[in-house]
């Protein structure tokens, strides 16, 4: 099963392993889904109920100044980005884990946000490259005859 999978998927999982039948590594080889993928799920579900695994499906967007707050309070606390995800309601642990590796490389610029997608080619002038161009081969024939 690739791609996103519905909450009704994701409930029934998490259902099977509160159960306690079942532990993240058996439910992994046995629906073939990624063991670290359950247990986010799992425990997304634990922190705010099943609101909290429709939260993880849609992309919120973080101030640069969240983002340091947060790195610092896992700095001063000592916590797993898992334990830090938790204490400030982010639906994903890797996300912590993704600031801080940012942080670590670039420092606070590496946690400004990006714009998302391509930049708006509106009133753009033509290159000087397609204004100097000869015409093609087949432009000159046409004029030619």
């Amino acid at each position: 099963m690739g791609g996103k999978h519905s909450i009704d998927f994701k409930l029934s999982m998490i259902q099977e392993y509160l159960n306690g039948n079942l532990g993240y590594h058996s439910l992994s080889a046995k629906h073939g889904i990624d063991t670290y993928l359950i247990r986010t799920w799992v425990n997304q579900f634990n922190q705010n109920g099943a609101q909290g695994l429709i939260a993880g499906m849609t992309r919120a967007t973080y101030s640069d100044t969240f983002k340091l707050t947060v790195l610092h309070y896992r700095s001063d606390h000592k916590l797993s980005y898992r334990g830090t995800a938790n204490a400030f309601d982010t639906p994903n642990p890797s996300t912590v884990t993704h600031w801080q590796a940012k942080f670590n490389q670039y420092g606070i610029v590496g946690l400004e946000s990006k714009s998302k997608g391509r930049r708006a080619q509106m009133n753009q002038k033509p290159s000087k490259k397609k204004q100097n161009q000869p015409a093609s081969l087949n432009e000159t024939y046409k004029q030619d005859h």
